[in-house]
């Protein structure tokens, strides 16, 4: 997944709703919507690594790398819905 940095843990809490808390989301700083494609391709190529690796890595690799933003997800006694909103 990419997204701007002020999605990110939006994101990171939508796909674990969804069943996929170690999806690999590749961040770029916000905002992005009025940057011309100057400005935008050292930004996508700054991502290119993450989104290799989210594509190629093996689902225990990714969850091992993904450990400490998972626990972040859900905060101990937090409860939060299973169906997003």
């Amino acid at each position: 997944m990419v997204v701007t940095d002020t999605f990110a843990q939006f994101a990171r809490r939508m796909s674990s709703t969804q069943g996929f808390p170690y999806v690999i989301i590749a961040e770029t700083p916000n905002p992005i919507r009025q940057l011309e494609p100057e400005a935008l391709r050292p930004r996508a190529e700054a991502m290119m690594r993450t989104v290799v690796d989210g594509l190629t890595l093996s689902p225990d690799e990714l969850r091992a790398r993904m450990h400490g933003l998972i626990q972040g997800i859900n905060p101990k006694g937090v409860a939060r819905s299973t169906v997003p909103v």
